[in-house]
């Protein structure tokens, strides 16, 4: 079963895959679309990590550590993100982190993850991407001769042929500043959350 989710909230999402799992659905691939397997309903607790790229020793150090614990890592890589697992013990022990303070840490990890990859992109950006770009008509972005005085079955051919170079010639210079702005925005709204994690703790 698979299923359609977006997250930046690493509470919520916690939250939603714990409800899955209480319906019998425990993950087994996480992302834009999410996976479940079935099993026996509200035999899994499901936790949610961020840790940044690391070396595969490093990370077959981290996986251990869970494992010793009672903890089956279910999705996630070495090469940095959120890190999935789940525990069927009946331990009263259902958490990964010590306390709230370092469960905290998870938005810290990841908003400086995504401020490394906003600044390459941005530099990218700033010092290669064509500012006349958007400037010009999308007529203009199409190159074939007479393409706008076709008609009928004659000028969908042309038109859907040629848009994918045009995908091509605009959308990869595209990408830079889009990735850039999703950075941008990833790090507004879990700054606030990080803020908001951390706030409860002075409390």
């Amino acid at each position: 079963m698979a299923k359609m989710k977006f997250f930046r909230d690493f509470d919520k999402e916690e939250a939603w895959l714990n409800r899955m799992a209480a319906d019998g659905l425990l993950l087994t691939k996480a992302g834009l679309r999410y996976q479940f397997e079935p099993v026996t309903p509200g035999s899994a607790v499901v936790r949610v990590d961020y840790q940044p790229s690391m070396p595969q020793s490093d990370f077959d150090d981290y996986l251990t550590l869970f494992a010793d614990s009672g903890w089956r890592h279910l999705d996630g890589s070495r090469l940095g993100g959120p890190q999935y697992f789940a525990s069927t013990s009946t331990n009263a022990n259902t958490e990964i982190f010590s306390d709230e303070a370092s469960k905290a840490q998870r938005y810290r990890r990841s908003l400086i993850a995504h401020g490394g990859v906003l600044l390459m992109f941005l530099v990218f950006s700033l010092s290669a991407w064509p500012l006349d770009l958007l400037s010009v008509s999308p007529r203009e972005w199409y190159l074939t001769e007479g393409l706008w005085d076709m008609q009928g079955a004659q000028f969908l051919g042309a038109f859907l042929f040629e848009t994918i170079f045009v995908i091509f010639r605009v959308g990869v210079p595209l990408a830079p500043p889009v990735i850039s702005l999703y950075c941008a925005v990833v790090i507004a709204y879990q700054a606030v959350l990080y803020r908001r994690a951390t706030a409860t703790q002075t409390v």
